[in-house]
């Protein structure tokens, strides 16, 4: 079984794989795919080291989550989603891990 686990900060990235994969003929029946709950991460910068505290930035960092499992892993298989996450046009905002599982 190939897990793969994938963390960006772009909801639009992930659809787009995700969209990929479910439209794909070869992979209907192969892939399964799960959408973990978005992270929340939020910052406060001040603006000036002179001003004690008045005047404070406030960001927010989103991260999403997304976990794809190919069940039946043939070597023909893991080719192709090798091929089809290397072609994609927006592999750069997506962080990709890759697990073996027996």
């Amino acid at each position: 079984m190939l897990r793969i686990n994938i963390k960006t900060h772009n909801n639009l990235l992930l659809k787009d794989l995700l969209y990929c994969l479910k439209t794909d003929s070869k992979f209907q029946n192969l892939v399964n795919f799960t959408l973990l709950p978005a992270k929340y991460k939020s910052f406060v910068v001040k603006k000036s080291p002179h001003v004690f505290g008045r005047s404070k930035e406030k960001y927010n960092l989103k991260t999403y989550l997304a976990v794809i499992t190919v069940n039946p892993v043939r070597k023909k298989d893991i080719l192709r989603i090798y091929l089809l996450l290397n072609t994609s046009k927006y592999k750069e905002g997506l962080g990709l891990k890759f697990s073996f599982f027996i």
